[in-house]
């Protein structure tokens, strides 16, 4: 029974394969723009969308009828990128606290850990917020986009699309001389 309704829920790979191969140009400049805003640690944008494209294409990732294709290419992409983040900090660890956590998975997490989770993630957004410099719009969005606010309400936000692209265009060239500064250091 639990089938019949997933067969419901879900378009099949093939009904996939063909809304991806009819997306219009304006859904091609959607999802290269979100591809961008979602891989821009990485740099790959365009590996991320195809990856995002090719597992809902095979069936591995589904896509629920009531989500459009676009919103649902997005989605996957920020499955993806999260994922990644993810897997590199599990990476990232040492054996010793690798072999800690794991001893205590059952625990609950302790203050002193989850204070200084917290602690870990204002000192990101401090850094974050001072790499916007004296803009308080860009500081707007850049706290909006941490707070994982929508698009639209990120554009309500502003007034109207165009100021939140201007904001935008300001914040990723704030981004990427940032990272030209790094690649001289």
């Amino acid at each position: 029974m639990k089938d019949n309704k997933d067969v419901d829920k879900f378009y099949t790979p093939e009904d996939a394969t063909e809304a991806i191969r009819n997306l219009s140009a304006e859904q091609k400049r959607r999802l290269e723009r979100a591809a961008r805003r979602r891989a821009w640690f990485s740099g790959d944008h365009k590996g991320l969308l195809h990856e995002a494209i090719a597992s809902t294409a095979i069936g591995r990732r589904r896509w629920n009828r009531s989500v459009d294709v676009v919103r649902h290419l997005d989605q996957a992409m920020r499955s993806m990128t999260w994922n990644a983040a993810k897997r590199k900090e599990i990476a990232s660890d040492n054996l010793e606290e690798t072999s800690t956590r794991g001893a205590w998975q059952d625990e609950e997490l302790s203050t002193e850990a989850a204070l200084e989770a917290r602690e870990s993630r204002e000192e990101q957004r401090a850094k974050a917020i001072e790499l916007c410099g004296d803009d308080w719009e860009v500081q707007l969005l850049v706290e909006g986009l941490l707070n994982d606010s929508t698009p639209e309400e990120l554009v309500e936000l502003f007034g109207d699309k165009t100021s939140y692209e201007t904001v935008r265009k300001r914040m990723n060239r704030k981004i990427k001389n940032y990272r030209a500064q790094g690649d001289n250091r």
